[in-house]
């Protein structure tokens, strides 16, 4: 489901939007034979959408078509999460990858910090199994296009119903013409799913005060690891010590025990 949708009103307003997608020249000639009106609505070169002003007067929120877009993307990164190849041992998907991605409270900010380490972090291999890993930059590309709020955008193009629609279809059919050869297009799915890793800590001093503090949600980052200390931490406690806005720039996604 949508954020918004989820949140019951808008998002929070944006810095700044994602720039709209451009179609290379293979997909721009497939694009707009299948799409024409489509294309002629938002061309190949669309400039960057811009917020709106402060004193800019907003319709009501309710239910838009791009809400829908969103919830087909959430549809995917779950199904990516899941998915291991064939015949092959599977991995883990990361426990705090899940917990962000499973939540079903739209006030913990759990799904906002997912896209954030979609969209700045590297280390993919916390988000899918090896096998999909070259899938990661359409992912990252999508991430980007849904994580802003368009409810808050100033030009009409953007507040279009199928802007947001236009702008997924473009980077996957740009993706699927880049790498229609590429091996792991036809990797085979297995009919199970990844499971769900599991970290266990138990210290005494821990255990006496809180059993639910043995299960610690783990999350990486590209930069240094982190310690978080405590005497009955909890999971969720443990995940609002990982500042949304760590100074690195690398937010999230970081190793977090405790000693």
């Amino acid at each position: 489901m949508a954020r918004a949708i989820h949140k019951e009103g808008p998002l929070l307003k944006p810095r700044e939007f994602p720039p709209s997608p451009v179609l290379q020249c293979n997909a721009a000639s497939v694009y707009k034979r299948s799409y024409p009106g489509r294309f002629k609505i938002f061309g190949n070169k669309m400039k960057t959408p811009t917020k709106v002003d402060d004193q800019a007067i907003l319709p009501a929120f309710r239910h838009e078509l791009r809400h829908d877009a969103e919830s087909s993307v959430w549809v995917f990164f779950w199904w990516i999460i899941h998915a291991a190849p064939q015949g092959k041992e599977s991995t883990h998907i990361s426990s705090i990858v899940w917990r962000m991605i499973s939540s079903d409270d739209p006030a913990d900010g759990y799904r906002d910090r997912l896209l954030r380490s979609l969209q700045f972090s590297d280390c993919w291999e916390d988000f899918v199994d090896p096998g999909y890993l070259q899938l990661m930059p359409l992912v990252k590309s999508m991430a980007a296009l849904i994580k802003e709020d368009y409810h808050w955008v100033k030009e009409e193009k953007y507040k279009h119903p199928e802007y947001l629609h236009d702008a997924l279809q473009r980077l996957i059919l740009d993706f699927v013409l880049e790498h229609k050869e590429a091996s792991f297009m036809d990797l085979q799915k297995s009919t199970e799913y990844r499971p769900v890793e599991q970290v266990f800590i138990a210290p005494p001093q821990i255990y006496r005060q809180s059993p639910s503090s043995l299960f610690v949600p783990l999350a990486f980052t590209r930069s240094k690891k982190r310690k978080v200390t405590s005497s009955g931490m909890h999971g969720t406690q443990l995940l609002s010590a990982v500042s949304p806005s760590d100074k690195s720039g690398h937010d999230d996604l970081m190793v977090c025990l405790i000693a």
